[in-house]
């Protein structure tokens, strides 16, 4: 899982860097804003991924939290679809996106298949318990 985590990290840094070149130049002032909300959006998302390196979250906050990058990006693509000609997105910067939105849903499959095998495991308890399973010593303390 810690592979997802740091590869996802690495697409999220040059897709934000793609979203801030050629593309966003030749925007008009309304667009740009409503790129930069979904985008804001997205990159929040992705920055509590990223925080997933120093403080490692339960499968199940992992799996969320992909599930809502996932709707994020899916927002954000319909509304760059529905907006190309409007705001004159580039088409490669447009199936660039697309095709980095299927990284999130790969790593959402993961992640939350993940979470649910571990949600199937039986609970073990963390050592032995009192008196079980340790041996006292024998003879005079």
């Amino acid at each position: 899982m810690k592979r997802v985590f740091a590869g996802f990290a690495l697409a999220a840094l040059l897709g934000a860097a793609f979203s801030t070149g050629a593309a966003a130049q030749a925007l008009t002032p309304s667009c740009q804003a409503e790129l930069d909300k979904h985008g804001g959006a997205r990159m929040k998302v992705i920055e509590r991924i990223n925080g997933f390196q120093k403080r490692r979250p339960t499968a199940q906050q992992a799996c969320s939290t992909f599930q809502e990058l996932v709707k994020v990006e899916a927002e954000m693509l319909k509304w760059m679809e529905a907006n190309m000609d409007w705001c004159r997105l580039p088409e490669p910067f447009v199936k660039s996106f697309k095709d980095g939105t299927q990284q999130g849903i790969k790593a959402r499959g993961q992640v939350c298949t993940a979470a649910k095998k571990q949600a199937q495991q039986p609970r073990q308890p963390r050592g032995p318990a009192i008196g079980g399973g340790v041996s006292l010593p024998k003879g005079a303390l």
